[in-house]
């Protein structure tokens, strides 16, 4: 009976040991199966990573965008206009644009700047033949100051009134004189003074009519020279002193323009003075 139970205990210790080993194996199988699972996930995303990303887009297209704040106040506009022009604009927290950027489908650009209450204050434009200017506002949208180069490179600088009339004009010449002219309520000129491309200044003065009346002006060799006109431009008087001798002359002429009378200091400190008739001829002189 002893060996019968020592069969059965034996036995059963046998079972529990190949049930044990069993199950040992399968958890084995199982961590193996796991294992490679991993190591074919790891390999996956290596080669994941190793391909070339997908591409992502990099250009936004429409007609229009707008630009909104937190509040849901427009502040910016992106767009195109009926007639085609490009127009980006910004505006501050009341939605009033303050500077709009545009660009028109012949080529002109502009930049224009407005104050809170929605007044053009300041504009710069480029037009297609490459002309450039910049005007300056008042509060009542009136230009009041224009600085502007021509096609050329010629440059121009402009003061206005309230009616939009110049009344200060600098302005330099492609050939390289320059010339400063005032001009009254009215937009006439008045006042003028430039100089030639050599140098050589000059100040002109002119009536309510707009007629040159007075000249003053150094020439090209550095004679001094007064010039007086009558309305009708003609050449009055000319007080000049010459650059050679540095001699004062004085000339007078009729309505037509002819010499009638001359006045000289010679050299010496002698005077001589001369009359002529219509023709110019000389009638009297002395000495």
């Amino acid at each position: 009976m002893s060996d019968t139970i020592h069969d059965h205990v034996a036995q059963r210790f046998h079972d529990h040991l190949t049930r044990r080993l069993d199950r040992l194996e399968r958890e084995n199988r199982r961590l193996k199966l796991l294992g490679g699972l991993a190591l074919l996930g790891l390999a996956a995303l290596t080669l994941m990573g190793q391909t070339v990303p997908t591409p992502v887009a990099n250009t936004l297209e429409a007609e229009r965008f707008v630009l909104r704040d937190g509040a849901g106040h427009v502040r910016a506009t992106l767009g195109l206009r009926p007639d085609g022009t490009a127009v980006l604009a910004l505006a501050d927290d009341t939605q009033q644009d303050r500077a709009v950027l545009s660009v028109t489908a012949p080529g002109e650009a502009s930049v224009d700047l407005s104050d809170r209450a929605g007044h053009l204050r300041a504009g710069l434009g480029v037009r297609a033949d490459g002309s450039a200017l910049l005007t300056l506002l008042d509060q009542a949208d009136r230009p009041r100051v224009e600085l502007k180069t021509y096609g050329d490179g010629r440059p121009s600088l402009a003061l206005l009134d309230q009616g939009g009339r110049p009344r200060s004009l600098l302005a330099l010449t492609a050939e390289g004189a320059t010339g400063l002219t005032l001009y009254d309520r009215n937009g006439r000129r008045r006042t003028a003074m430039g100089t030639e491309p050599a140098g050589a200044p000059a100040v002109w003065l002119y009536d309510v009519e707009g007629n040159g009346r007075a000249m003053l002006g150094i020439t090209g060799d550095g004679q001094p020279t007064l010039n007086l006109n009558d309305a009708g431009g003609k050449g009055r008087l000319w007080l000049r002193v010459s650059a050679d001798f540095q001699l004062p002359f004085l000339s007078l002429h009729d309505r037509d323009g002819k010499q009638r009378l001359a006045m000289l200091l010679q050299q010496g400190g002698v005077p001589r003075l001369a009359l002529g008739d219509a023709a110019e001829r000389v009638i009297w002189k002395a000495p």
